[in-house]
């Protein structure tokens, strides 16, 4: 018998007798009874009343009536428990634990009042500690709707490289891993990537193997195509719906987002660090490893050609279950029974089965980056369609954010009849895309949506620009309708029904102003204007307009008497006053004096 069996009886045996012993003793007496027995196997008395129940043994006390509660304040609790987590690294190792944590919070103004022990159990008890915190989240339950709904794509580093010579060599852990970078340095030209792809719906595995330094642009697209164009040496092809990958720095490259966008594949990275978004094709990834990979040491194979050769018949038996002595049927939890994967791909409906264009067009849309189109006048682009090859023209009315002069990116769609899409930007700053189909045009050039002349009229819908100023018309003139609208605007009615323009301004309050010292500028030859004199006749119809009556034929004579030249500007307004007050005075004889 081991010795650790040996010694777990033993203390077995020993908690037995003090449980009897325990059950005889007197009042006061069992405490020193229990540290005797934790003195000699080296427990804490918290340990050996924990021993003591598993052997049966109770104190027979009244349970607490404050049992389940406790002292120790829930906000530095949670502090400690925040405090162990950031310590959690995550390969899982705790670099933090409940003592030094404590001493740590403890120092910064936390207050606990209960034992280390008595704080992991009430951590333990809110599911606070780190066991708790290390389980995966729950698993969110998934479904995709038909076979090519949703592809899962992952590239991984292979355990199989290649010398130069064409020998096959398996990567050693011993020897190839970060703190021997230069065995890993030099097989970088040798490496192996394995890329593969499975249909969410069926389970379908497809695989396929590059010689590369690592993930590329160009395998992946690869590999894409080689998935999904029809072949003879295999059932399955077609272009999904949904393509789930991760946010690999070949994924997210712009060309072959641009490429999926032109085949109408709406793409997903999975969230970083959650492998089980993807767990159908991490599962793949471990069945090609086990299943085949692990066949290569008994058949090496001598490079990547043939590595994909036999690839391909493994793929193919395993999907068609014909491997033999092996089952290989599909089964999941709700099935009514077991079926290969080919079998259930083969459901597949016509709608759903999207045929891949031919790989030139395909690796043209690899390059077809959105290109800048001005909308013209007529609210139209022209986009030269890699389908048809010529530059097609299409109408644009129907987006609200296309006017004319607008610039607008374009990018052709495969499917559909000569289709692309258009993308603008909102106001906010938002991108948004419109698929648009090619106008269609007659042996004369015309279009064949357009008004036949005699026969009806349609006017041009509204672009955004002519809804927002007719919004701003409304709101400026009322009215319930547009022609409301402009007969009060062609009426000159006030907008608004008026507005405190510039009214409000003479009752500003103006701050104090200190007035400046000026210069006296120094004008000894000042320019005096020549003021001409007003002849009499004119200065008669002034004073008849200021009196108020007609200047009589006295007051006329008196005037030329005493102006023959004229008479001067600035005696007008003392004629008036003169006139005014004393008219019987000014046609009394002047006296004149001769010299």
């Amino acid at each position: 018998m081991p010795v650790q069996e040996k010694a777990h009886l033993a203390a077995q045996d020993e908690l037995r007798r003090l449980a009897r012993r325990l059950d005889a003793a007197g009042h006061g007496q069992r405490t020193a009874l229990i540290d005797e027995v934790a003195a000699m196997f080296g427990w804490s008395r918290n340990k050996t009343y924990k021993l003591l129940a598993q052997v049966g043994w109770t104190s027979g006390r009244k349970k607490r009536a404050d049992a389940g509660r406790t002292t120790q304040d829930e906000a530095a609790l949670t502090d400690l428990s925040a405090t162990l987590r950031v310590g959690l690294r995550a390969n899982g190792k705790a670099t933090m634990e409940t003592p030094t944590a404590r001493s740590l919070l403890g120092a910064n103004g936390r207050e606990f009042s209960v034992s280390n022990g008595r704080l992991n159990t009430l951590m333990r008890q809110r599911q606070m500690d780190l066991a708790s915190q290390r389980r995966e989240r729950p698993v969110q339950r998934q479904r995709s709707l038909h076979p090519n709904h949703v592809h899962q794509v992952d590239p991984s580093l292979c355990l199989i490289y290649y010398e130069p010579d064409g020998t096959q060599r398996m990567m050693d852990e011993a020897k190839f891993y970060k703190n021997k970078p230069a065995n890993v340095a030099r097989i970088e030209d040798f490496k192996v990537w394995r890329y593969v792809l499975v249909d969410h719906y069926s389970a379908t595995i497809q695989v396929r193997y590059y010689r590369a330094a690592g993930e590329t642009t160009a395998n992946l697209w690869d590999f894409l195509l080689f998935c999904w164009e029809a072949r003879d040496d295999c059932p399955f092809h077609g272009v999904p719906q949904i393509l789930v990958w991760d946010k690999g720095s070949a994924n997210t490259s712009k060309a072959i987002q641009c490429a999926l966008h032109a085949l109408e594949v709406t793409h997903i990275p999975h969230e970083a660090g959650n492998p089980r978004a993807k767990g159908s094709v991490e599962n793949a990834n471990n069945l090609v490893e086990k299943l085949f990979e692990s066949r290569l040491r008994y058949e090496p194979i001598r490079n990547v050609d043939e590595l994909n050769a036999a690839a391909l018949g493994w793929m193919n038996a395993y999907n068609a279950d014909r491997i033999p002595d092996y089952d290989a049927r599909l089964q999941r939890r709700g099935m009514r029974e077991p079926v290969s994967r080919f079998g259930l791909w083969q459901t597949i409906r016509q709608a759903h089965l999207r045929l891949l264009p031919d790989r030139e067009l395909c690796q043209y849309l690899l390059s077809a980056e959105p290109k800048p189109r001005r909308v013209n006048n007529d609210i139209t682009i022209s986009f030269r369609h890699p389908n048809t090859k010529r530059s097609e023209r299409y109408d644009l009315r129907h987006i609200p954010e296309a006017f004319a002069g607008a610039t607008v990116d374009v990018a052709p769609l495969i499917y559909g009849p000569n289709q692309v899409s258009v993308t603008v930007e909102d106001y906010r700053g938002e991108r948004h895309s419109h698929v648009c189909e090619a106008l269609v045009f007659d042996a004369a050039g015309f279009e064949t949506g357009a008004a036949v002349i005699g026969e009806a009229y349609k006017r041009p819908a509204d672009t955004e620009i002519e809804r927002r100023a007719a919004a701003a018309d409304r709101a400026a003139y009322g009215g319930a309708n547009a022609d409301d609208t402009q007969a009060a605007k062609k009426r000159g009615d006030t907008p608004f029904g008026g507005l405190d323009a510039h009214g409000h301004l003479a009752h500003v309050d103006l701050p104090t102003y200190m007035r400046r010292k000026g210069t006296e500028l120094d004008t000894p030859n000042r320019f005096e204007p020549e003021r001409k004199p007003v002849s009499v006749s004119s200065v008669c119809g002034l004073l008849a307009d200021r009196l108020g009556r007609p200047v009589t034929r006295d007051e006329n004579a008196a005037l030329r008497e005493r102006f023959p030249d004229g008479v001067a500007e600035d005696a007008i307004d003392a004629l008036v006053t003169e006139l005014g007050s004393e008219p019987d005075s000014f046609t009394q004889p002047v006296l004149r004096v001769a010299k």
